[in-house]
């Protein structure tokens, strides 16, 4: 059993959220950068919950989950999200894109901010200013709603908290496309 701890950080390191979940829905008991979670699943998160990047600027080459804390900005959800793990063959891309949704660089703020779901009834993708009423967070796990039959994106392992928390956070400060 010597080879467990050594995996689970190879894990953790690529990105996989391998730990257990207090309601069985995804909701880590792990307060993360946001401070933790509400009592109804969603978050307290605020744009100024980012980290402050240290004087000489972010340190280069760090994995996108641990890049994540000093984001709240849709380039960075572009680059670390969207495009890698959304925009992919046979997704969100293409002249045919699932759910009608393209995430590829030209056209994911487009499609996300302000528009009805076209699966969910009364929710929108993205809510300028409010991550609990945004169908994007559900989709990822970071906020309750609908009853889902897994998370976004699709056969790939969840978003690790950090990047669920600085997609929160860009919600939160009105989903700028900057």
């Amino acid at each position: 059993m010597r080879l467990a701890p050594s995996l689970l950080f190879i894990l953790v390191s690529c990105g996989t959220d391998v730990r257990s979940t207090q309601d069985g829905v995804g909701n880590s008991s792990d307060p993360g950068v946001d401070g933790g979670l509400k009592e109804d699943g969603g978050s307290s998160t605020i744009v100024a919950d980012a980290r402050v990047p240290p004087p000489d600027g972010i340190p280069p080459g760090l994995a996108p989950c641990d890049e994540a804390p000093y984001h709240s900005d849709f380039a960075f959800l572009q680059q670390s999200i969207f495009t890698p793990s959304c925009a992919v063959n046979g997704c969100h891309t293409g002249t045919s894109p699932d759910a009608g949704m393209a995430l590829d660089a030209a056209r994911a703020h487009a499609n996300l901010v302000n528009v009805p779901s076209s699966q969910f009834d009364g929710w929108t993708r993205v809510v300028p200013g409010d991550p609990g009423a945004s169908m994007l967070m559900v989709q990822v796990g970071g906020e309750p709603g609908p009853e889902l039959e897994g998370f976004m994106p699709w056969n790939m392992p969840r978003l690790c908290d950090p990047l669920v928390d600085a997609m929160r956070r860009w919600i939160a400060s009105g989903a700028p496309t900057q």
